[in-house]
């Protein structure tokens, strides 16, 4: 081999490792230009979910509110021992727990004698049994008397 062919070899040799050199320095740089845009991309959707959970935070904190505040009612409504729960000239709202039928059937005889009339009936469910079922804890049956039904 002649100094000039192995000249040549080692010429031939620094300009491949230098286009290598720049090809890496170019995936280098998109790497990096990459890195950089997912990096602020990243930054916005980390600023977006805690706008997001923000407000997803204080509505859960409402509802939870609401429901706390509704089971308090529905334990002092189920508490009492009368049928009654709300009257007045126009309205009445009779709560029919589970048991006591006679008894319920004597509060209706009164209200209907009075002029109510039944018109609407609501289950309370407040026990849950898992698979989307629930207890009934019993029924409001809302009364309206019969000089404010409108004939239509």
């Amino acid at each position: 081999m002649e100094p000039k062919d192995s000249s040549k070899k080692i010429v031939d040799g620094f300009k491949k490792t230098a286009k290598y050199l720049r090809k890496s320095e170019e995936i280098k740089d998109k790497v990096q230009n990459a890195t950089e845009s997912f990096t602020e991309h990243l930054g916005e959707i980390k600023d977006q979910s805690k706008e997001y959970l923000g407000i997803t935070k204080n509505l859960t904190a409402e509802q939870l509110g609401n429901l706390k505040s509704e089971g308090l009612d529905l334990q002092k409504i189920f508490r009492s021992k009368d049928f009654v729960y709300y009257k007045t000239d126009a309205i009445a709202i009779v709560l029919r727990k589970l048991g006591k039928t006679k008894e319920f059937m004597d509060e209706v005889d009164k209200l209907t004698r009075e002029g109510y009339r039944l018109v609407h009936q609501e289950v309370i469910r407040n026990i849950p049994l898992g698979g989307g079922f629930s207890f009934p804890l019993g029924s409001f049956y809302f009364f309206q008397h019969i000089k404010y039904i409108t004939k239509s």
